[in-house]
């Protein structure tokens, strides 16, 4: 059996772990959340109908052209998911030790930018060049995307357009992701700093 120093400590790495992840991926939804509201307020500027980056997700992976309003909703809640499971990820090695968790708590914007950096070059770009771009070129004799609502078609997206525009999203992204990283390790802090905070009044 271990010493009861021992099998305490174990316990209290346990609870710092269970409580990092949880905080990481809470923050990774709520950062997601937050960046689908500003992707969408960027399409609505640059002229480009609501809903298009999910509708574009959605086609790439269905390699199908015309769409309802529950495409925009299939490609929001993969994205979600996508940056649940991100924040989750990103919070695991601060719960290491008390060490990487300090040094969350000292430069978690640091961290944050670089790991939304990371994602970028990592996760962002080969996918768009490596699955995307080529999935959207093989519609074969379709050149139009088009989402429909139940009673009359919405818009029409042109797929020559879409690849047209890839550069310019590429470097847009980058700094979309910097900014999910940056708020989704702020708020793991903040969040696992609160939940420590309510054990330590408890136990008084």
């Amino acid at each position: 059996m271990l010493p009861r120093s021992s099998a305490r400590k174990v316990v209290e790495s346990g609870k710092r772990y269970g409580t990092l992840l949880g905080s990481g991926a809470a923050s990774g939804l709520i950062a997601s959340l937050a960046l689908s509201a500003l992707m969408l307020l960027a399409e609505r500027v640059a002229g480009l109908p609501v809903g298009t980056f999910y509708i574009v997700l959605v086609s790439a992976v269905t390699q199908a052209t015309d769409y309802g309003m529950s495409a925009i909703v299939q490609g929001l809640m993969l994205h979600l998911a996508a940056g649940t499971a991100l924040g989750l990820v990103m919070s695991a090695p601060f719960a290491v030790s008390r060490r990487a968790y300090s040094l969350l708590g000292r430069f978690a914007p640091g961290f944050g930018l670089g790991a939304g950096a990371l994602i970028w070059a990592a996760l962002f770009v080969p996918v768009t060049f490596g699955i995307m771009m080529p999935l959207l070129q093989s519609h074969d004799g379709q050149s139009v995307i088009s989402q429909r609502a139940p009673d009359s078609k919405l818009f029409q997206v042109a797929v020559s357009d879409l690849l047209a525009m890839m550069d310019r999203v590429i470097y847009t992204a980058l700094a979309f992701n910097m900014l999910y990283g940056l708020v989704a390790l702020i708020l793991t802090r903040s969040l696992s700093g609160a939940l420590f905070g309510r054990r330590k009044q408890v136990i008084l």
